[in-house]
């Protein structure tokens, strides 16, 4: 960073929030500064941290005026600097706004779309919901990182973490390891740490399953069991499953609901980026023949073990997958979203209906943009809240292909 940054405070007004969680202002000289712990309507003197040609970045040194969105944090971590609950000084009904704009904001400026109003899905609770945490070690104790820096903020809770969690925080102890994922499975009662690089040295219960992620890497076999929509799924330390159980049946539930109003097909079910077979067990069932795919390998062993013979489970990229004629297809892509290529995976399906679930509101804009290319019109978007206090959101859109 620039000495000279920062020596000078700057006086803004925050009159959006961004994409990715920050507050949005203007300083003098026209350029946007993106402010991160910031509310809509705040006041604030801000120093700058990170300066370019067409934007900078500053934090806040004083809330000269609060916006009427803003509250106290209720956790001393966010107080103390962590940085994995970005919107927690937001009230509740200022992070829906906010989410909501986010996925039109989207839709407008990067997809060119005016869409169908977005709904809003309440998640299953605002606080003690998430069954994954992936936590920095510091002297073998549980961190988080500062927000947009690789510092270090130690804990011994979290607002956010299951219950099945609390002791692991309060009195694990993680040897040398520089990272893990805890893992709960909230229904079952199981438990599992997986340390980055190895689990050398750790001291927890006796009832967790241990495992270090290059043990993982060579085959080693550790997973818990979850309960979720009747169903009871095998999810190993290295595979992708929502945020909880509830999250899970209620993105089921959102996809059930559309295809039941759309009348859809039974016979021919694509699932891309299946996972450990969310979709393909659910829905799933409805149709004579579903093709899931799936490019992590330890996600591909729990869903070959969790999903019926009608399912065919392929380990391969997307990208890289000989497309299928079908009815239905489901996309649950990462962060980046489906891209070219997989919107074109897509397209050779000739699928009359596509339900697409994304993880990045910016990434459904330029989905958006190449799936109305591609032929599809948007039917149906849904903001599911499945991470209150953070600014991640998660959006169910329906698509049809144009006739």
């Amino acid at each position: 960073m620039d000495r000279s940054l920062g020596m000078m405070s700057k006086r803004v007004n925050i009159y959006d929030l961004a994409v990715g969680g920050e507050g949005v202002g203007r300083l003098e000289d026209g350029r946007v500064v993106f402010v991160a712990g910031a509310a809509v309507n705040d006041e604030l003197r801000i120093e700058l941290i990170e300066e370019k040609s067409r934007y900078a970045r500053g934090s806040i040194v004083e809330i000269i005026s609060a916006g009427e969105g803003r509250r106290e944090p209720s956790c001393q971590n966010v107080v103390r600097g962590c940085g994995g609950c970005d919107w927690q000084h937001l009230t509740d009904d200022a992070q829906v706004d906010a989410k909501i704009s986010a996925v039109e904001s989207s839709l407008i400026k990067l997809g060119s779309i005016t869409p169908p109003e977005v709904g809003y899905v309440a998640g299953p609770a605002n606080s003690h919901y998430r069954t994954t945490l992936r936590v920095a070690v510091e002297d073998g104790r549980p961190a988080y990182r500062r927000s947009r820096s690789n510092d270090l903020v130690s804990i011994d809770d979290c607002l956010v973490a299951h219950p099945l969690m609390e002791d692991l925080l309060s009195e694990g102890f993680f040897g040398n390891a520089t990272e893990v994922t805890i893992r709960v499975g909230s229904r079952t009662g199981d438990r599992l740490v997986m340390g980055e690089p190895n689990a050398d040295g750790f001291r927890l219960p006796d009832d967790v399953k241990v495992i270090g992620r290059s043990q993982a890497r060579k085959g080693a076999k550790a997973y818990i069991m979850e309960e979720a929509a009747g169903i009871e799924w095998q999810i190993s330390a290295r595979s992708f499953f929502q945020s909880s159980p509830e999250g899970a049946e209620m993105l089921a539930a959102l996809a059930a609901e559309w295809l039941t109003v759309h009348d859809v097909g039974e016979q021919v079910l694509v699932d891309l980026y299946a996972g450990v077979g969310l979709f393909s067990g659910t829905v799933g069932d409805w149709f004579e023949k579903v093709t899931a795919i799936e490019s992590s390998i330890s996600a591909v062993k729990d869903a070959a073990h969790n999903l019926g013979s009608h399912v065919a489970v392929h380990q391969l990229q997307v990208e890289d997958w000989l497309p299928e004629l079908a009815d239905v297809v489901i996309a649950d892509p990462p962060r980046a979203g489906l891209r070219a290529k997989g919107v074109e995976q897509i397209r050779k399906t000739e699928a009359p209906h596509v339900l697409l679930v994304s993880c990045d509101a910016g990434a459904l804009g330029r989905d958006a943009s190449l799936m109305a290319a591609a032929g599809y019109e948007l039917d149906q978007v849904d903001v599911l809240d499945m991470f209150p206090q953070t600014s991640h959101v998660e959006v169910v859109s329906g698509w049809v292909r144009c006739s």
